[in-house]
């Protein structure tokens, strides 16, 4: 607490003071007392008094309806956010709790308060945590799922406070903005927005703008046949004879030798109708999906359809598309039924939504390395909360092997050794290709595991509740947004803790933190080892595939990988991030242009579509 200045600790001191004191006040009168902090709050929104008042109230409703006690580091990060800051709270501090500060005190002015979650889970999770202490403190909650009615979502709205993901908020806004008859409409005035996992929100998921599509009325049955026609014949189109690929845009552009094969092998398809600048298109989406769209990594099959898998937390993400064909181009790939071909109605960035509300105010471990952006793109400040109990987590040298095959063989070889110590194993990857792929190597030498991917989201809070028992080895495709603690037992305690292993390094050093941070939670002992290896997919992803062959191929020349060519692939890394940071600057200046223009004809900036 030693970064706390005079005047934060003086209403730190006060609020515990204050909490202290309501221990004997019966639940009548701690009602009451809310109501008049009520008052006083739509007398004065701004008023730091208030806070002082009203956070003592949530404090102790807690203590009686959870038996759980604030620490001082969460009363810290609780005044931050009522405030509207960013507190970065490391893993297992206890952000789920400490979400019900700011979520009462904005909630006293009636403007209705969003809990913005990753996921569906976790917004019926938290919001069945904290309805105790809503019921003690006179509020109510509400939460919409993806299968939610209009009349579900506009009671769950008219609560005083609604927990949904934030592309739920997104659309109904969007939706909203395509009725014409208010009657219709489900929200009512964005207030406060409270963000978990707010790096996840604000910038990985900020990538990509939020859209409703309508079907197209062009094409019809010749576009689907061109679909599955350029499928079929994707693999004929060789690089670089045929086409090039743009690494910093991550196309195809066909080069005139494709342009010829193409027209050559379109004269051969009876039906295929339609003009050659689209046909070129459709093929340049499918040679992409062939070649950088897999199967259990980029997206799954459930029930006969693609289902996208979000690349930041490893679940499905249903009801979302790829745009610009690139949806149907992996459809006609995998041989299920083509979805219409859609144009755009209603569009929103994740930056220009969130920014809509009055106050708005984000919580996660993994904030500090992205301070400047966040504070650049959403004029937000980040504040790093204390940690309750010091960190115990020791960092193992960085393996590297020649080979994937190789890099599984260490890993499978050094969690056995650890079993054998009385330790529990969390093995982190990036896909469900790659966990079922370690799966077989574990299985192999007979060492019990559980996987936890896209095809198992049902079993998680179970499979991730009992990851921290002695001779427990669990295999996790990306753990961004899971949400739930490992608790350690205590034989798993005395012998060192939970054992963290990245298999490899992600596109961005947030999300390796957000995988570590799952040991040493509260103090506990932990550790974690980073395995990488010369095939690994950053470096072609950073380099493009013939500066990362040549990298490959010099390093294979090498005595020995040791741990100082590590350098390499944190490169690469900072490449990635560098682009996408580009990505997230350009989206935002087109979002900005695109408003003004509209703006100025008097028209709605987010609609595409006349209603």
């Amino acid at each position: 607490m030693k970064r706390v200045t005079t005047s934060v600790s003086y209403r730190l001191r006060a609020i515990q003071r204050r909490a202290s004191k309501l221990r004997s006040a019966s639940n009548e009168s701690l009602r009451e007392a809310s109501l008049t902090v009520k008052y006083r709050r739509s007398c004065d929104r701004k008023s730091t008094r208030s806070m002082i008042d009203a956070l003592p109230i949530a404090i102790e409703a807690a203590r009686r309806s959870t038996g759980l006690i604030f620490h001082d580091v969460q009363v810290l990060a609780g005044m931050q956010l009522c405030y509207g800051k960013i507190a970065e709270m490391k893993t297992g501090e206890g952000k789920t709790l400490t979400a019900l500060l700011p979520i009462y005190y904005h909630a006293l002015t009636d403007g209705g308060v969003h809990v913005v979650t990753v996921n569906d889970y976790l917004a019926q999770r938290d919001l069945n945590y904290l309805r105790p202490a809503f019921e003690l403190l006179g509020i109510s909650g509400a939460a919409i799922m993806g299968d939610s009615t209009s009349e579900q979502r506009r009671a769950a709205y008219q609560a005083d406070v609604t927990y949904a993901s934030g592309k739920e908020f997104g659309f109904d806004f969007l939706r909203d903005r395509m009725q014409s008859e208010p009657l219709r409409r489900v929200q009512r005035e964005l207030n406060f927005a409270l963000i978990d996992e707010a790096d996840s929100v604000m910038l990985d998921e900020a990538r990509t703008p939020l859209i409703i599509g309508l079907p197209s009325e062009v094409g019809g049955d010749s576009r689907m046949l061109a679909f599955r026609w350029a499928a079929q014949q994707a693999e004929q189109f060789s690089e670089p004879l045929h086409y090039q690929y743009l690494q910093q845009k991550q196309t195809v552009e066909l080069l005139p030798a494709g342009k010829l094969l193409a027209r050559e092998l379109s004269l051969k398809q009876p039906g295929l109708a339609g003009s050659l600048p689209r046909l070129f298109q459709t093929l340049q989406n499918a040679i992409k999906v062939r070649r950088d769209f897999s199967l259990d990594k980029n997206y799954a099959l459930v029930d006969g359809k693609v289902v996208i898998i979000d690349e930041f937390t490893g679940r499905p993400a249903e009801g979302r598309q790829w745009q610009q064909g690139i949806h149907q181009a992996v459809e006609a790939k995998e041989g299920v039924e083509i979805s219409p071909d859609t144009k755009t109605a209603a569009t929103i960035t994740m930056q220009a939504f969130l920014k809509r509300y009055r106050v708005m105010a984000g919580m996660t471990g993994t904030a500090w390395t992205s301070r400047r952006e966040l504070k650049v793109v959403y004029d937000k400040k980040v504040v790093r909360i204390p940690t309750h109990r010091p960190t115990r987590r020791t960092q193992y040298p960085t393996l590297i092997a020649a080979t994937i095959d190789q890099k599984m063989q260490l890993i499978a070889t050094e969690t056995a050794a650890l079993l054998r110590a009385g330790r529990a194993v969390l093995i982190g990857t990036r896909s469900v290709e790659k966990s079922e792929s370690l799966s077989r190597v574990l299985a192999q030498l007979s060492i019990e595991h559980q996987v936890l991917n896209a095809r198992f989201v049902q079993q998680e809070a179970e499979i991730i509740a009992l990851a921290g028992q002695a001779g427990k080895v669990t295999v996790a495709t990306n753990m961004a947004g899971r949400g739930t603690d490992i608790q350690l037992d205590d034989a798993v305690r005395a012998a060192g803790g939970l054992h963290v292993v990245l298999t490899e390094i992600h596109d961005s050093q947030r999300i390796d933190w957000q995988l570590i941070g799952r040991c040493s939670r509260q103090g506990d002992p932990g550790s974690f080892r980073i395995f990488l290896s010369l095939d690994d997919e950053i470096l072609t992803s950073a380099y493009g595939p013939q500066r990362a062959a040549k990298i490959r191929a010099r390093l294979l020349r090498e005595p020995n990988l040791s741990a100082r060519y590590e350098r390499i692939f944190r490169f690469a890394q900072m490449k990635i991030e560098d682009r996408q940071l580009v990505d997230r600057k350009i989206l935002t200046r087109q979002d900005r242009d695109r408003q003004k223009l509209a703006y100025s004809a008097g028209i709605d900036p987010y609609l595409d579509t006349i209603y």
